[in-house]
């Protein structure tokens, strides 16, 4: 039997400690000492129940049909065989160009696909069928076909959606805004915007890039660097705003000579010009740096305000790689620039090749 006593005893024989009363934090804090030690005020008990969230329970076609519904995407959802089940509103303003009620209900989502993706979206369907692996595919860009006989450009996505009977959910997002700005960016990247050229970055890269071409194939490959001589004084005397006018018309007169769009034209800095011009011979190069040359010489500012007397001419400067004596294309390009300093010290509105 167990002995209680004891215990009873060592409880009685504790001290008791009065329960301190708590500081009303509120009211310490606003300065009011008076109200400090008195209670705090609680909250009236409600006798209303609080309604318990449960969780979800199987998923159902009327929940899915909502929640489809309801997306701010474009989002089909199609049986195994990819006949449409649902199409929220966003997915018939982009498939049909405007709210067509159900057309799409039973139409078959790989109509829309483009090849190859129609082909790989079969493939996967049947893989699906015959592996018990869930149909899930990560986003993909693609370009599909509208009812007006268009395509654009979109990303696609595809999720198995656990259902008595297999569905999927596609969403699709139209990349054609972000296509435009793009490329609406590249080109202001990759262009001068005072004459439209190309810019010193593109001129870089495409000197790397055909220079590799070229060694791989055995192709010649040249770089012709124009000056505009005595363009300060043009400056000086006429002023920026006609200056840029001339500059741009420079651009039109050099871009009018060269032969196919293979060749780089670009904007080198200031009033110098620069051409890439990959596989042709030194005497194609050399009939481009003339009809250049003469194309500038013919060049008249009437049309800007200013006397027909007032011309302008260019130095041009040329090295061209055909057996290998320039190991890099760095070296072509100074060697071109070497010829341009030459042609600017023998007189200017000449054409120097490298020796």
């Amino acid at each position: 039997m167990l002995n209680l006593s004891a215990n009873f005893y060592a409880l009685d024989s504790k001290p008791c400690i009065e329960p301190q009363p708590r500081m009303n934090k509120n009211a310490f804090m606003r300065g009011d000492l008076e109200a400090v030690n008195l209670p705090l005020k609680k909250a009236p008990l409600t006798t209303k129940t609080v309604a318990k969230i449960s969780p979800l329970g199987a998923p159902t076609v009327n929940s899915l049909s909502n929640l489809v519904d309801h997306l701010m995407e474009a989002m089909l959802v199609v049986d195994e065989l990819g006949a449409i089940q649902m199409a929220n509103r966003h997915a018939k303003s982009l498939l049909l160009g405007a709210d067509k009620a159900d057309e799409l209900i039973g139409q078959q989502w790989q109509s829309f696909l483009c090849e190859p993706q129609k082909s790989l979206y079969q493939q996967m369907i049947l893989q699906s069928q015959m592996e018990p692996i869930p149909l899930n595919h990560l986003p993909t860009e693609t370009k599909i076909n509208l009812d007006n006989g268009s395509c654009i450009d979109v990303e696609i996505s595809v999720s198995y959606l656990p259902m008595k009977q297999p569905l999927f959910g596609i969403v699709i997002r139209d990349l054609s805004k972000f296509r435009t700005e793009y490329q609406q960016l590249h080109h202001w990247a990759s262009t001068d915007c005072l004459t439209n050229l190309a810019n010193r970055r593109i001129f870089d890269t495409n000197l790397k890039s055909h220079w590799q071409a070229c060694s791989e194939a055995g192709w010649p490959i040249s770089v012709v660097i124009i000056d505009v001589d005595h363009f300060k004084s043009f400056n000086d005397k006429y002023g920026h705003i006609l200056g840029d006018r001339c500059l741009q018309k420079v651009a039109d007169a050099i871009k009018a000579s060269v032969p196919n769009n293979e060749c780089t034209v670009a904007r080198y800095g200031g009033e110098e010009f620069a051409l890439i011009l990959p596989n042709l011979s030194t005497v194609e190069v050399e009939q481009i740096a003339l009809l250049v040359q003469q194309n500038i010489n013919a060049l008249t500012f009437i049309d800007i305000g200013l006397d027909e007397s007032v011309s302008i001419s260019v130095s041009q400067g040329y090295a061209c790689e055909i057996n290998g004596q320039f190991r890099t294309a760095n070296a072509l390009l100074c060697a071109a620039d070497t010829a341009l300093y030459r042609a600017k010290t023998n007189g200017r509105n000449r054409i120097n090749a490298s020796c």
